[in-house]
């Protein structure tokens, strides 16, 4: 029942990120993050137990939170930016503590997806592994980053940056310090679920249809990327992100598919 109600919040964060696709309002991308945010909070308890899930989340938003009043405030890490007043929801120290929600699901999902390309989904990831994972998670929020970033800030003017960019009014400092970031918590990340109560539940070991939406998770956030240029205009800023969107962030999608049902079919055929 729990993993059909993941599905059905799947579906409900699909709609949510898709309409209306030609205004969204800060009420809809709420909604939709909201959304992501209660699917990975429910699919995380399943897979890891709920105590676990509550330090993962509180980890992700709290490391991404601090990180951005710091940059916000001394251009800490991705260099000198700032949120617009109030489209991001208020400003707790200059950063909107709402917005920050995001790094919990887009993370999980990039960090089940790592763990799936080293066989890790029911065994304890260490070593290089384990830095193997939080690289790879790292790579894939980054390349989102990538694919987001210069609409919402150039465009949408949801967070400014003053100084410009190389990349469509957005510096490459930023794209190092969100890599840098994401791999850093990706690492405590699993740290925790190494833990001897995540393992707990984590060494049950589970089919790949229960893995799935989380990975597919991922590449929710990267459709309205891919549907600018279509829905929108085909501007620079829109094709470049649809592009980015398209053929790259669908790497590591496929990557931790075909990773996800090989082991599986491996593991059927010693049988």
């Amino acid at each position: 029942m729990k993993l059909i109600t993941c599905w059905i919040l799947l579906l409900l964060c699909l709609i949510a990120s898709l309409y209306p696709f030609p205004s969204p309002t800060p009420l809809t991308t709420f909604a939709a993050s909201n959304i992501a945010v209660v699917f990975c909070l429910l699919h995380c308890s399943m897979w890891a137990g709920w105590s676990t899930t509550i330090k993962i989340f509180l980890v992700t938003w709290l490391t991404g939170w601090f990180t951005e009043v710091l940059g916000v405030n001394f251009a800490f890490l991705y260099g000198p930016y700032h949120y617009a007043d109030l489209l991001s929801g208020p400003l707790v120290l200059g950063v909107p503590p709402m917005a920050m929600l995001i790094y919990f699901p887009l993370g999980y999902a990039c960090f089940i997806m790592g763990r799936a390309i080293v066989g890790g989904l029911s065994t304890k990831v260490s070593g290089m592994r384990l830095l193997g994972v939080a690289i790879f998670a790292g790579l894939a929020m980054t390349t989102h980053d990538f694919s987001n970033d210069p609409f919402m800030s150039t465009v949408k003017g949801i967070w400014v940056w003053p100084n410009g960019g190389a990349y469509f009014g957005v510096p490459l400092q930023n794209f190092i310090g969100w890599f840098v970031l994401t791999s850093f918590f990706s690492i405590i990340v699993g740290l925790i679920a190494n833990g001897a109560k995540a393992m707990s539940y984590v060494s049950i070991p589970k089919a790949p249809t229960f893995f799935l939406p989380a990975i597919l998770l991922y590449l929710i956030f990267e459709l309205p990327q891919m549907l600018r240029p279509i829905l929108l205009e085909a501007t620079p800023i829109n094709l470049s992100g649809s592009g980015i969107a398209m053929f790259a962030t669908t790497i590591p999608v496929m990557a931790a598919l075909l990773a996800l049902y090989g082991q599986h079919a491996q593991e059927e055929g010693r049988q």
